[in-house]
This record gives structure tokens, sequence and C-alpha cells, in this order.
């Protein structure tokens, strides 16, 4: 009995000194990146997020799902969860902003849904005034819905009337 209690007890230590830190942790999602395993990256991420939830890696984890969901994967939808979710659990984070302006991107570029759109560039420009993105933003609200050709029209259009020949 004694010696199974040991047994139990040695393992137990043996387990949780061996857990990896959430930097070795994220180190090898990176890792996994670089190498464009992106099903390995995205599980190696979300582990850092799951076991990790106080790691100072979270906002940088759900930014690094976010861009492979996106680009990779071609998930819009998932990508805009990811990305809402860093925005709204760390809105200070240097990847914020960022996130939030790809989310009005996407809703409006991807998956056409412009009220959706409207209302993440409109949040960009209140949280993020000064963001080198913020004229980006505003041009993308003056456009919703339309297509290239349609905004070049009018941008030529506009150019007319501001320097009539």
């Amino acid at each position: 009995m004694k010696w199974h209690l040991l047994l139990s007890l040695t393992l137990l230590i043996f387990a949780a000194c061996s857990k990896k830190t959430d930097k070795e942790v994220m180190a090898k999602a990176i890792e996994a990146h670089k190498q464009d395993n992106f099903d390995e990256a995205l599980e190696i991420y979300k582990e850092v997020v799951d076991e990790y939830p106080a790691s100072p890696s979270v906002p940088e984890a759900l930014y690094a799902m976010g861009n492979i969901e996106h680009d990779r994967k071609k998930n819009s939808k998932r990508a805009v969860e990811l990305f809402r979710k860093l925005v709204s659990s760390f809105p200070d984070h240097a990847t914020a902003s960022n996130a939030l302006f790809l989310t009005g991107f996407i809703y409006n570029n991807e998956l056409k849904n412009y009220d959706s759109a409207k209302v993440a560039y409109e949040e960009f420009i209140r949280l993020y005034p000064k963001d080198h993105l913020v004229n980006d933003a505003k041009f993308e609200l003056e456009h919703l819905g339309m297509d290239p050709a349609e905004i070049i029209k009018d941008k030529i259009e506009r150019d007319v009337k501001a320097n009539p020949r």
C-alpha cells in the first residue's frame, strides 16, 4: 500500500515537473507555422490559448490562428471569430488593431456582410484613431459593397471634379 502511494506521488511530481512552459509551447507553434505545418501550428497555438490563458503569448497565438484560418485554410468565419476574441480580450495588444481592421475587411470583401463590416470599421476608427490604417478604414467605409470597377470609376469621377481642366 505504501509502495503504491509512493509510486503515485512520484508519478504526479514527475508529470507536474515535465509540463512545458507557455513559452516553450509557443515556440513549438511558431516553428510549425514557419515550416508551413498549418494544422499542427493551429493545434499548438490553441494549446497556448486553452492551457495558458494568462500567458502574454495568448494574443499572438490568437492573431496567428486567425491569419492561418484566413490565409491558408480559407475559413473567413473562423478567422473573424479569432480576431474578435483577440480584440475583445486584449484590446491594447499590438496586434488588436490589425485584427479589428482585418475583421472589417473580411466582412466587407469576403463574407459580403456589409453591416458587420461597417460596425467593425467604425469600431476600429473609434478604438484606434491614430492607427496607420485609419484612412484605409475610412476608404473601406465609403466603398462598402462596391466592386473594384465601381471604386475605380468613383475615384476617377472624384478626381475629375476636384481637378477640372
